[in-house]
């Protein structure tokens, strides 16, 4: 069945802007069955009444708890990487059940903030949500400061930073319902970085002898994560 996100009116979800080009691309028909979702935690099976040019309009058949959606809050904290890695991190994330992303600048970080490329991530996000069968989108924030990530890491349970070779520890994390974890950029963290997320409480945690790029350190810790935890 097609999917794809639409705006909860009573008994009707009204799709417009890019979503409705979207069913365009898939010729969806008149009384055609469609998967939609909200942004909530269900998943809507409607049936397409109306057709314009700028809208479709479609009558809820049935609605049921969405499975796909992460049991628990992942946050990952991504110091902001060169080029378009970043699309691909976003989107892996969100398959994987990871429930926010938190770009951030540290000494060695060369990418600079971009409120288009965050809204660009968002859209990106939902697009892996149709694919993966999640209504909660996966959340990504404006980018940060290095102090300002400290300051929220107070507010987890647990935080994994990904720096030495120890191994993860099942018992640190298989309780907690709201988790942190650390991702450096290309160039890694200074060493006063270092010690302060260490400082802040944070279990460092390896993953292999191998140096892993950013984006496929922050993809491996994630789904080790969210497989220990049954997300």
């Amino acid at each position: 069945m097609k999917k794809v996100f639409g705006k909860k009116q009573d008994n009707l979800i009204i799709i417009d802007g890019e979503e409705r080009e979207h069913l365009a691309v898939l010729r969806c028909a008149q009384n055609e069955e469609i998967l939609c979702f909200c942004g909530d935690e269900y998943q809507y099976c409607c049936t397409i009444i109306e057709q314009t040019k700028k809208q479709v309009v479609a009558k809820i058949n049935s609605s049921t708890v969405c499975k796909g959606n992460p049991t628990k809050n992942v946050t990952v904290f991504q110091a902001l990487p060169k080029g378009d890695k970043l699309d691909l991190i976003t989107q892996k994330l969100c398959e994987l059940g990871v429930s926010k992303i938190v770009p951030f600048e540290s000494s060695f970080t060369i990418a600079k903030p971009n409120q288009n490329k965050i809204q660009r991530l968002n859209k990106v996000s939902k697009e892996a949500c149709k694919q993966c069968g999640r209504s909660l989108p996966l959340v990504v924030e404006d980018a940060i400061s290095f102090k300002q990530m400290l300051e929220m890491l107070k507010t987890f349970q647990v935080v994994l930073f990904a720096n030495e070779k120890d191994r993860l520890a099942e018992n640190n994390i298989i309780s907690a319902q709201n988790i942190a974890i650390i991702i450096g950029s290309e160039g890694g963290f200074s060493q006063k970085e270092i010690d302060d997320i260490i400082s802040s409480g944070a279990i460092c945690v390896g993953l292999g002898e191998r140096i892993l790029r950013t984006e496929t350190a922050s993809i491996a810790l994630s789904a080790i994560v969210c497989h220990m935890l049954k997300i």
